[in-house]
């Protein structure tokens, strides 16, 4: 059968106001990419989120950064946000940190990665705004050299680590373990991906909570900050308990924001250690150490300060 079609264009004016047709957005939402785009992947689409202080994504965008899935970000907040490494409630907040907010994420692997069969390549953490490579039990990371010949070889990737794999961070059981952590280097952000080395993810805020939002959902006692007090970080270190909580958030975000998807598809980390450093002889430094470490010149008061996700 034939399929066929005709596109006409008028001069604009009044009775003719939408004249742009912004197919490069289609294809991206699609999926499918056009003979121009240089990788054949599909584009793909998930929401991350970053436990943030409130108006830090006004001063320091999106890029250069790390964030996590809602598990993920749960166990940072647990871990070292509203306790001090899993003791006593923390009051103020670890950075100030008040909200969680949510990034819809597009993105599409490069030539080099669809070949390996991967979505994803190494996380790497981010501290200052500059890319620290692996960082492991002890602060000691694999620094700047890890990142750009991974840049270099696969272009500027998004990069996971599944919290079940130990690897590299954290390296023990976690009370959430369907956690995963993101790595978004700036030099792969764009409007729409196109797999090149310099072109591999957008992402668009689509929402944000309050810790205080969230730690309504249980009203309590004895856990008290800023006026506040809940139970909802009560059985800290209990699996299911803190996958209630992840669930709590996601039905906060639906409550405040209904028009938007709860969740979406999934992306599964693929990253697989084996494939990327069979043979890996990095150095691992403490990044901290103003003398030795790998972001020695990078200790100023101006510059972005770490979050995990």
């Amino acid at each position: 059968r034939q399929v066929g079609g005709e596109v006409h264009l008028w001069a604009c004016s009044s009775s003719n106001p939408h004249q742009v047709w912004n197919l490069t957005d289609f294809w991206a939402q699609a999926g499918a990419a056009p003979a121009s785009f240089v990788s054949p992947a599909p584009a793909v689409e998930f929401y991350v989120y970053r436990a943030m202080r409130a108006g830090e994504t006004d001063r320091y965008p999106f890029g250069d950064m790390n964030a996590g899935n809602m598990d993920g970000v749960m166990w940072y907040l647990m871990n070292e946000v509203v306790t001090e490494y899993t003791a006593r409630m923390a009051c103020p907040r670890k950075f100030q940190v008040h909200e969680i907010r949510r990034f819809r994420v597009r993105m599409r692997p490069t030539q080099e990665m669809v070949s390996q069969g991967h979505h994803f390549g190494a996380r790497f953490a981010y501290d200052r705004g500059q890319c620290v490579g692996r960082c492991f039990p002890g602060n000691k990371c694999t620094c700047k050299q890890d990142c750009d010949a991974q840049f270099e070889r696969s272009g500027h990737v998004v990069g996971c680590n599944n919290f079940r794999d130990h690897y590299p961070f954290p390296d023990t059981d976690t009370q959430a373990p369907d956690g995963v952590w993101f790595s978004f280097p700036l030099g792969g952000k764009c409007d729409y991906p196109t797999g090149s080395h310099s072109c591999t993810y957008s992402a668009e805020e689509t929402g944000v909570i309050s810790l205080a939002e969230l730690e309504n959902v249980a009203p309590g006692k004895d856990q008290c900050c800023d006026g506040l007090c809940t139970d909802f970080w009560v059985n800290l270190f209990d699996v299911e308990k803190t996958r209630w909580r992840v669930q709590q958030a996601l039905d906060v975000f639906q409550r405040k924001y209904p028009d938007s998807p709860r969740e979406l598809d999934t992306v599964p980390c693929d990253f697989r250690r084996e494939a990327w450093y069979s043979d890996d002889d990095f150095a691992r430094l403490d990044p901290w150490d103003k003398t030795e470490g790998c972001m020695k010149e990078r200790f100023q008061d101006d510059v972005q300060p770490m979050y995990a996700p």
